[in-house]
């Protein structure tokens, strides 16, 4: 058995772990989402880009090239975790971007800020590094509950975020929005490297006279329930990320101008009261259900109240859809991500995990490019609906994918 996912030494306590790294999670949530949704009221405000569609342009490009970045890096630091560590890996993310976030208010313009984002998001990716050191650290039968748990950091975190950010940007400005999300980065990090213990022991190095496996090679012998289940993961992220960036500009046309800041934090809290509630529930019946069968009926619900956001005519449908939305959506992605822990090779996960996280990544680089398309030639409600339709195109894509992944798990039993 891989020492470094082995969770019944006595030095390791799961859940000592998973409440530091929930705590860690929350305060680095908070304050990115106490900044980030307001970036295209930023870009009106302070580089003057008035005209919606112009904005959604460049909010598109910001989007590309963030997540482009983290496509790049995120493989990388999944092969890293297993070599060096997931901790290591955690640390890194919080570090490094608690130091650089705050340096985009200081970008002169977009194309800056836009560069800057890119370089912050190939440091970045707690989430990821979160959960993989959860999953490797966790007992097999109890991983939904903490992915769940985990995902309710998260969901509080935002919601915090939303709230605060809102005031702090209302009260203060937005430079010490972008400054807190950086503090609570590197709280988060102080935390996680006081408080969290992996068992870890690095793998043994090959010998001189083995070859070592190429790029291609470490992905030979999965099977297609993992391979499919990784497809899933491309459009999960275009379905949930494709809308996001351009909340903000929804909200300013059906709540108007003079209270766009305030109504999208409002809006932005529901939203993350869903996945929270979602969190907590999903994650559960994950563990005593096939997550396949929690997703489907989620998945059904997120496209309907997608659609149903695209014809609010005031903030209080646009609210109550957003909350319902995120309540469906919010389980999506713990249920897939308990799927491929139980039908991926244990010592695989940190590279498995990180390679569904760069192809989510990637799913929403192609929702950047299709959302700032979208927008420019038939407007923002058409994003939504888009959006929509997308969450319908996970069904067939989810059947196979636990078609194969029951047989993975049938040949494992055998």
């Amino acid at each position: 058995m891989d020492s470094a996912l082995s969770i019944s030494s006595p030095c390791i306590d799961w859940k000592r772990n998973l409440t530091f790294i929930w705590i860690s999670q929350i305060l680095a949530m908070a304050g990115f989402a106490g900044i980030t949704p307001f970036i295209p009221l930023f870009f009106r405000d302070h580089y003057h880009l008035v005209n919606p569609q112009e904005c959604g342009l460049w909010i598109s490009a910001l989007t590309f090239f963030g997540f482009f970045s983290f496509c790049l890096s995120a493989p990388i630091w999944g092969i890293l975790a297993d070599k060096y560590g997931r901790k290591l890996m955690l640390l890194r993310s919080y570090y490094v971007t608690s130091f650089l976030f705050p340096l985009l208010y200081f970008a002169p313009n977009v194309v800056w800020f836009i560069a800057i984002r890119f370089v912050v998001s190939a440091f970045s990716g707690t989430v990821t590094a979160a959960q993989t050191l959860v999953v490797t650290n966790t007992p097999e039968d109890k991983q939904g509950f903490a992915l769940g748990t985990l995902s309710t950091a998260i969901w509080s975190g935002n919601m915090l975020g939303f709230l605060g950010g809102a005031l702090v940007v209302n009260t203060f400005g937005y430079f010490w929005a972008f400054v807190i999300c950086g503090l609570s980065f590197l709280s988060g990090g102080v935390l996680v490297h006081v408080f969290v213990r992996e068992n870890f022991t690095r793998p043994l190095p090959v010998a001189k006279e083995e070859k070592k496996p190429g790029f291609f090679d470490m992905w030979k012998g999965y099977s297609w329930g993992i391979w499919i289940l990784l497809i899933l993961f491309i459009v999960m992220g275009m379905a949930r990320r494709l809308d996001e960036p351009y909340l903000a500009i929804l909200v300013e046309k059906v709540g108007g101008t003079a209270n766009a800041i305030r109504y999208t934090g409002w809006i932005c809290a529901l939203a993350a009261l869903g996945g929270f509630f979602s969190g907590i529930l999903i994650g559960k019946l994950c563990d005593r259900y096939s997550p396949t069968k929690i997703a489907l009926p989620a998945t059904i619900l997120a496209a309907c109240t997608m659609v149903f956001q695209a014809y609010a005519v005031n903030v209080v449908m646009l609210g109550s859809a957003r909350f319902f939305h995120f309540f469906a959506a919010g389980g999506l992605e713990p249920a897939f991500q308990t799927l491929l822990s139980r039908i991926s090779p244990p010592e695989k996960r940190g590279t498995l995990f990180g390679m569904a996280s760069s192809l989510r990544m990637f799913g929403i680089l192609i929702a950047a490019l299709l959302g700032g398309g979208v927008i420019f030639l038939a407007g923002i409600n058409a994003v939504f609906l888009t959006s929509g339709v997308l969450f319908l195109l996970l069904i067939p894509i989810m059947f196979y994918a636990s078609k194969y992944a029951h047989k993975t798990t049938s040949s494992k039993e055998g």
